[in-house]
């Protein structure tokens, strides 16, 4: 098991949580998925897999989420996409990447990639949810009240008993964020991990995804019966064998 302590490193006014295993390179980063951290399966998995094989990882939560300090409120695309920047840069500068994105997170690994730029050394996407704000939210009257009054609304959700709440903030900042309306510009390998019974991410979007990015390095792989979360064990181990396929390919 991996047993990387727990850091803090204060960021746009918030302390930001991370676990960082030094090794070698290029650095592992997995990004959670909305209302999630850095303590789910998939992500502990990937970590325990890089202690084991001598490798560089970064496991963090976004601002206002998990162990991390600020408002989730205030939360965003961008500013989360700024958050995995910023711990990045703090514990690695320079080097190169390999962005772990589950859902949300994989529309936040597209928009890291862009932003590192030739730092990128690949991607994996798991159910990667590019701009969902505009495709899995119809917003309703109610929910626009809601908004007005509150600065969120809430819809019941399977993973949270409680319900996901949806800000101001998320929606304003989501149309500057979106990628699926042309070319992804980046070039460096990428591998989608899809269940084709994923109610909440449709697995045609990592279809379109490897249309539109630049890369000629893509391969999106459906699992027939798999679900939105991906985490069961053969899950993990297909996510695991994809990886090490592509950290050897480098």
């Amino acid at each position: 098991m991996s047993d990387t302590s727990l850091a803090h490193f204060d960021h746009d006014g918030a302390a930001l949580a991370y676990r960082f295993q030094p090794g070698r390179g290029p650095l592992l980063v997995f990004l959670p998925g909305y209302m999630s951290d850095m303590a789910g399966s998939k992500a502990v998995a990937v970590a325990d897999r890089a202690a084991a094989r001598g490798r560089a990882c970064l496991r963090l939560d976004y601002s206002g989420c998990g162990a991390s300090g600020g408002d989730f409120l205030a939360g965003s695309i961008g500013r989360w996409t700024d958050d995995a920047r910023a711990v990045i840069d703090h514990v690695a500068p320079d080097a190169p990447v390999v962005a772990i994105g589950s859902s949300m997170g994989g529309w936040i690994a597209l928009r890291l990639g862009l932003a590192l730029g030739a730092r990128l050394a690949g991607l994996v996407g798991i159910a990667a949810a590019p701009d969902f704000t505009q495709w899995g939210l119809d917003i309703t009257d109610a929910d626009s009240a809601a908004l007005a009054r509150d600065g969120f609304f809430t819809r019941p959700s399977d993973y949270d008993p409680a319900g996901y709440r949806y800000s101001a903030a998320l929606l304003a900042d989501a149309s500057g964020q979106c990628l699926m309306g042309g070319e992804i510009a980046i070039t460096a390998p990428v591998r989608l991990l899809h269940g084709q019974r994923d109610d909440a991410v449709p697995w045609r979007l990592s279809l379109d995804i490897a249309a539109r990015l630049r890369s000629d390095d893509v391969q999106v792989t459906l699992v027939k019966d798999g679900d939105h979360r991906l985490s069961r064990e053969a899950d993990i181990a297909l996510l695991l064998a994809t990886l090490d396929r592509l950290l050897e390919a480098l």
